[in-house]
């Protein structure tokens, strides 16, 4: 999990910083030294969640879990279960990571992304090669249908970090080359979730799996869903509702659908084989005071 340690030192001034998962059913406060900087880890779990991570000291009071329980949160492990990561199975946020056998100052790690109101995009980044740490994680094969491919395409395909869901796209070459959006936004459930989208045309994307294996999360108008892997909390695709196609025909409205029914918006992070150093820095796109309804921390 991609960290930075904050221990305080006894003059520095410790702030409170409350976060929470999307839907509200797990917040908690920690106290922390101001969070200034951060480790940007390239291992597989930090990759494909995008994970942005703080500890939390061992003395009394500097953690503590205002709404619901660590045992409301899913847990997932792998290799050698260190790390318990821990997301609500609702909507999909990462909270935070847990180590039962770390040392007390190491046993629980924060997403930073989870954090009320926090700028991650300022923070300063400090590459770190997770990567290379025990063995090296293999990518599960991906075992679904692939969708048709045009000329000048090719074709992407990825799974969620435990394998159960996978995803396939035929879409222009994702390299320098690419001119379609690559987007983060800092709205209330992409900066949670850490998102980075592209928008590749309808009938070019396929999510496969079991159904029982996709969570399924609406929020607000409720026109479309997040996507996740309901084990390993890996977020997918962005999928329509049929709510969308209810909504009265305002000139608004129709810009709304005919954007909608010709993309398929998906997470950038679930496929293997792309070279974000070739790939076109994401554009930051800031909606979390702009789009309505605003989302109102809880």
């Amino acid at each position: 999990m991609t960290t930075t340690t904050t221990t305080a030192q006894p003059s520095e001034k410790l702030r409170t910083y409350r976060g929470n998962c999307h839907c509200g059913r797990y917040v908690y406060e920690a106290e922390l030294p101001e969070i200034k900087s951060l480790y940007d880890c390239n291992c597989s779990i930090c990759t494909k969640k995008g994970y942005l991570g703080v500890f939390v000291g061992a003395a009394d009071g500097s953690f503590r879990v205002v709404k619901g329980s660590d045992d409301d949160l899913t847990s997932y492990s792998f290799g050698p279960k260190n790390w318990l990561h821990k997301f609500c199975s609702t909507c999909g946020t990462p909270v935070l990571g847990y180590a039962p056998d770390g040392p007390p100052d190491k046993k629980r790690v924060l997403n930073v992304h989870s954090i009320q109101d926090f700028n991650t995009w300022d923070l300063e980044r400090i590459p770190f090669d997770g990567a290379s740490l025990g063995d090296p994680y293999v990518p599960h094969k991906y075992k679904g249908p692939l969708p048709p491919e045009a000329k000048g395409q090719k074709t992407y395909t990825g799974t969620c970090h435990c394998g159960k869901l996978g995803l396939a796209v035929s879409t222009e070459p994702l390299d320098e080359t690419y001119e379609g959006n690559v987007i983060e936004c800092n709205c209330s459930i992409c900066e949670r979730n850490a998102y980075i989208w592209i928008y590749p045309q309808k009938g070019s994307v396929i999510l496969s799996g079991n159904e029982a294996d996709i969570t399924k999360y609406k929020f607000a108008k409720r026109l479309t869903s997040k996507t996740f892997c309901s084990t390993c909390g890996t977020f997918m695709t962005n999928e329509n509702e049929p709510e969308l196609y209810q909504l009265p025909d305002t000139e608004e409205n129709r810009v709304i659908k005919d954007w909608l029914a010709n993309a398929h918006p998906l997470n950038l992070r679930v496929l293997e084989g792309v070279d974000f150093a070739r790939l076109k820095k994401p554009a930051r796109i800031e909606t979390a005071k702009t789009v309505p309804p605003l989302y109102e921390n809880p």
